[in-house]
């Protein structure tokens, strides 16, 4: 900055004679003490800089959920899954504009009948202006739920995105609950979701169907994530705007053309994602739990809660029976068929008797493992299970072993694993180990297993 146009700012912006007097006298040419006169160069300019940008950028003012709404009404539209047949809707979503202005974002579960029968069904939007046309699909981010769609033409401004603002913070999404028209909610931000990989908010708001693909805004207007699910109860989940910046960069450069086998992207993704999720299972260290004569994996990953699931038993019971339950919660969504995949649930079962002889417990033991296997899985998704048994020696016990396996017929090399293990040899206690994790790759699993079996120890 030249003198003559620090003084000019300096007296814009009422800067005092005194200093607006130093400034000018940068313009004299006699001599005078060169050290004074760097420290009120310096001191001038910088208070004529603190003034003119506290002038010009001021304090940054926080929106109402009126003016959000305003701001947006026409930014953010339905987006609709509708047959070609019939020409009606078959699932409806939200979805906002992003990027050039020409595309939108939404959730991967709104649009998903598209990826199983495309001849049927194909997807397009609506506005709160009116405004409606076909939309094709860019590009996808399974493991967040995420889908980038585009127009043929500019449809809008696009939405700012925004990190996270701090937990706690009021934040408002919008999105078309239910098919009544556009709506907002007000919540406030509960933060980061560590038991789902760091891809989910938790929205203190109700997000009701129809919302899904939505966007979520800070008090400032500019996006923090997509609205995704709720639980209820005004407990709902909200996928951070990074990935959504993530899958808009990955599709600039590598959208999706008419010869893209949208079934094997999916299944591509969501087996890359479990892959990465089963090696980080595989590199930590597990803490254990306790049960009765057994030191067991414990929670073997932010993502795991453990329960306790012993069932009450009347007082004439012949026998105890303790159970502990842990299942993840980083489930990824497939399709309508198969709902959600990526399920890692592993169950411990003692049981233990002074009364029953030795053929009345085998008896009871053999019934309870049974159930436990048939209950877990719905046969129908996918084809049968192809089982392997055999005995191995589990730090100094013998245990019977199953190993199942069945496969997805609509996604190649996804699978779903079942593995229990049994204690054999004592006639009045027995255990068994039930370990399940579904739209898995099937080679991934075994070194899991292998590692849940080095971390069971017999306590005698």
């Amino acid at each position: 900055m030249s003198a003559a146009s620090a003084l000019a700012a300096a007296s814009a912006v009422g800067l005092p004679c005194g200093l607006r007097l130093a400034l000018a006298d940068l313009g004299r040419s006699e001599p005078y003490d060169i050290s004074l006169k760097e420290y009120l160069l310096r001191l001038c300019l910088f208070a004529a800089w603190i003034l003119l940008a506290s002038a010009f950028a001021g304090p940054a003012r926080a929106l109402d959920s009126k003016e959000i709404y305003q701001l947006n009404e026409d930014r953010v539209f339905q987006v609709r899954v509708l047959n070609r047949e019939t020409g009606k809707k078959s699932s409806i979503g939200s979805g906002f504009i992003v990027a050039d202005g020409s595309r939108l974002a939404t959730n991967y579960h709104v649009i998903s009948q598209v990826i199983l029968e495309p001849e049927l069904f194909y997807i397009s939007f609506i506005g709160n202006n009116g405004q409606e046309g076909e939309l094709k699909l860019l590009g996808l981010d399974v493991a967040h739920d995420l889908a980038l769609l585009g127009a043929d033409h500019r449809l809008g401004e696009a939405i700012e995105m925004s990190p996270l603002p701090p937990r706690g913070a009021p934040i408002f999404a919008m999105g078309n609950p239910l098919d009544l028209g556009l709506s907002i909610a007000v919540g406030t931000n509960g933060g980061i979701l560590n038991q789902t990989d760091d891809s989910r908010i938790l929205f203190s708001g109700s997000l009701n169907p129809g919302m899904s693909g939505g966007p979520t805004f800070n008090a400032r207007g500019e996006a923090i994530g997509i609205n995704v699910a709720t639980a209820r109860n005004d407990i709902s989940f909200i996928v951070p705007s990074r990935f959504l910046s993530a899958l808009i960069e990955k599709s600039n450069s590598d959208s999706y053309g008419a010869d893209t086998d949208l079934k094997e992207e999916v299944a591509r993704q969501a087996l890359a994602y479990e892959n990465r999720y089963i090696e980080q299972l595989l590199e930590s260290d597990w803490p254990s739990l306790d049960l009765r004569q057994l030191k067991l994996p414990g929670v073997i990953s932010p993502t795991v809660r453990c329960w306790d699931n012993s069932a009450k038993l009347s007082a004439a019971a012949r026998y105890k029976r303790y159970q502990i339950r842990c299942t993840n919660q980083n489930h990824v969504y497939l399709d309508e068929d198969n709902r959600f995949v990526g399920r890692l649930l592993y169950e411990y079962y003692w049981l233990e008797s002074e009364d029953l002889n030795a053929i009345q417990f085998y008896n009871l033991y053999e019934s309870l493992n049974k159930d436990q296997v048939d209950a877990e899985l719905d046969r129908d998704m996918v084809s049968n299970f192809n089982c392997e048994t055999w005995f191995i020696e589990v730090s100094s016990q013998q245990m019977k072993s199953n190993l199942c396996r069945r496969e997805y017929v609509e996604y190649r090399g996804m699978s779903d694993v079942l593995f229990t293990a049994a204690l054999t040899g004592h006639q009045d206690r027995g255990f068994f180990i039930t370990l399940i994790l579904t739209g898995v790759d099937y080679r991934a699993t075994l070194p899991l297993i292998r590692k849940f079996l080095e971390n069971t120890e017999w306590i005698p």
